[in-house]
């Protein structure tokens, strides 16, 4: 289990850095300090090797979801938060989330973390409902559907245009959006201040 955990975290570091099609297996072997026949062992090809990548951030970034926190709404923040962190110093977060938006051949993969993470983010909309902290006509399943496709884009933006040095300004902007929208008044002000605690209070370009 060590050698395989290696391997990934070498692999995704080469599929980071050069992207899927110029990885060699060869290149991952030497970075992970394993004979290649090792390395095939536990990734027969070069696409097993990537779906691990893939299956071990989905692992990863579902870790980080807390469904103890007294505060749904602060638990989807604090989620985005720890994600947002991970992509800036893990990079089998980084390289998981490339792949699986990079390759066509990956999407059935890609398609199933999305449903899990829409299905999740769901699940705390619905308590903050409950809890009254979000006042809207839109469905917990409605705010899940569209919550993570927006943070996929903020944080798909933020590597082009600056490889993710404005991530957390642009993650706590979308937060803002968010809670200016559909945080019950009551509740907002406690809510920004969360946001503004966890990323700081630096504007996205500053």
């Amino acid at each position: 289990m060590e050698r395989r955990a290696l391997i990934l975290e070498a692999a995704a570091r080469e599929f980071e850095r050069v992207g899927y099609a110029a990885t060699t297996i060869a290149a991952v072997a030497r970075e992970a300090g394993v004979p290649q026949g090792t390395l095939h062992f536990h990734f027969p090809t070069k696409v097993s090797l990537a779906l691990g990548v893939i299956d071990e951030q989905n692992v990863r970034t579902f870790d980080v979801v807390s469904h103890v926190d007294s505060s749904p709404t602060v638990a989807l923040v604090a989620a985005s938060r720890g994600i947002a962190g991970m992509l800036l110093t893990d990079p089998v977060v980084s390289a998981g989330i490339r792949l699986s938006l990079e390759r066509g051949e990956f999407g059935a993969a890609t398609a199933a973390f999305y449903e899990q993470w829409i299905g999740g983010i769901s699940d705390l909309f619905r308590l903050a409902i409950a809890a009254g902290e979000l006042r809207t006509d839109l469905s917990a399943e409605e705010l899940g559907a569209t919550v993570v496709p927006m943070f996929t884009g903020v944080q798909l933006v933020s590597a082009v245009r600056t490889g993710r040095q404005d991530l957390f300004p642009a993650v706590a902007a979308m937060w803002r959006i968010v809670i200016a929208g559909i945080a019950a008044p009551r509740h907002r002000e406690r809510l920004l201040g969360v946001v503004a605690e966890l990323f700081g209070d630096q504007p996205v370009g500053a």
